[in-house]
């Protein structure tokens, strides 16, 4: 899976689209460099990754903290 980020001039916030491995993406957001307020997947298959993947290193924070 590939996630895009829109080019967008409309706004203060520019936006730039690139692809990124999931490997990598799970890295940076596990290593707190990427938040889910920063991410948009542009596709339904996308979004629904993007998800599963910010829910599965919100279950890892859990049990690293009890």
């Amino acid at each position: 899976m590939i996630f895009n980020l829109e080019q967008t001039m409309a706004s203060t916030n520019r936006y730039l689209k690139i692809q990124i491995s999931q490997q990598t993406l799970t890295s940076l957001i596990a290593g707190r460099h990427l938040t889910a307020e920063q991410l948009r997947g542009l596709t339904p298959t996308a979004r629904r990754t993007l998800r599963r993947i910010l829910l599965d290193s919100l279950k890892e924070e859990g049990f690293a903290g009890e």
